[in-house]
């Protein structure tokens, strides 16, 4: 059951924000009620808009425009203008997590049918999801458009990452190839990265044939979004492979204090030569782990 009758007040720029966001995501404008600058209505849900600030989402899925409010509002952003299509996303996962692969992914909306179809999936920003949501999102996202993934697992990773000795060099290299095979499969007219490092403005050093596009928070456009989701999907399908295979329970996400305390009751337990294979071993938490347990050997 979706969210109903949930209430937000936000500026008249973000109303107006929301408006535009909602007609491409497949609303259509209804006739306004008294007091009201518009209302949207979707399938299963309807946003009006009142001019006292108060915007009401209504209906069964309501949860849908509900995610794009917020994620507008997190990003305190504006609207996006309407890009050409076909438009190629990337995003990433797992370059902060201690253990588990590095994952790139990318995703292309050609129609704006699939537009629709992928902000009705749920589409939005990884990080304002749960794991659950991440999971249902990406196996509707996969049915959707075009995508490709690159998973480094860790041995893979760390046998590139010595070579590049960087990971936005690293990044760079996967990107590049990823993101050009895709833009070439759907003719793509614009292609989008998050942000991750200076590198990434320039990924080719020939001209393409597309508009690059490299901005921070860039996960407020729909196919980055939509990449971020099945980019993090193949994270934690990733680290759950990695601790069945190794005979563990789970494998903890992130780089916390309580992170690389488990990281240190692995190598007790297991040794230091797992490490190479379910974490990234030039993690400073890492080598500080081998170091406090030479010192104590």
């Amino acid at each position: 059951m979706g969210i109903v009758n949930i209430v937000r007040i936000m500026t008249p720029e973000q109303r107006q924000d929301l408006k535009l966001l909602l007609a491409q995501a497949g609303g259509m404008y209804e006739q306004r009620p008294s007091g009201a600058s518009f209302r949207v209505k979707g399938e299963e849900w309807v946003v009006t808009s009142y001019n006292s600030g108060k915007v009401l989402f209504q209906g069964r899925r309501s949860d849908i425009p509900l995610a794009i409010a917020d994620q507008m509002q997190t990003s305190g952003v504006s609207a996006d203008e309407k890009m050409p299509l076909p438009v190629v996303g990337g995003d990433e996962s797992g370059k902060g997590d201690l253990f588990g692969p590095l994952v790139v992914s990318a995703f292309a909306v050609r129609t704006p049918e699939e537009r629709s179809a992928a902000v009705a999936a749920g589409a939005r920003d990884c990080k304002l999801m749960s794991d659950g949501e991440v999971r249902t999102v990406a196996a509707r996202l996969k049915t959707i458009g075009m995508c490709e993934i690159v998973v480094l697992m860790p041995a893979q990773y760390n046998m590139r990452y010595r070579r590049a000795k960087n990971v936005n060099v690293l990044l760079n290299e996967l990107y590049a190839n990823l993101l050009l095979g895709l833009a070439r499969k759907c003719d793509a007219r614009t292609v989008i990265l998050d942000k991750y490092g200076n590198r990434a403005v320039s990924l080719w050093k020939e001209e393409q044939s597309f508009r690059f596009i490299v901005e921070e928070r860039a996960e407020r456009y729909l196919e980055v979004a939509a990449a971020s989701v099945l980019a993090r999907n193949a994270f934690l399908d990733g680290l759950d492979r990695l601790a069945h295979e190794n005979g563990l329970e789970t494998l903890p996400k992130g780089s916390s204090a309580e992170t690389q305390a488990g990281l240190k009751r692995l190598v007790r337990q297991r040794g230091e030569s797992i490490l190479n294979y379910v974490a990234k071993t030039h993690f400073a938490p890492v080598q500080a782990c081998l170091n406090d347990l030479f010192e104590h050997h």
